[in-house]
């Protein structure tokens, strides 16, 4: 991983974001945002 890299995942898990590391098949690491949000499941009558 690069320095800049770094900098980023910790500018964004400093915001409260969730990080995701993903590994390409050529070896590569691809940093994304991970959000997440509760469902609403209303009960059927």
């Amino acid at each position: 991983m690069t320095e800049q890299m770094i900098r980023a995942i910790e500018a964004a898990l400093k915001r409260g974001l969730r990080v995701e590391l993903l590994m390409d098949k050529d070896g590569t690491i691809k940093v994304q945002t991970v959000s997440r949000k509760k469902l609403n499941i209303v009960p059927t009558p």
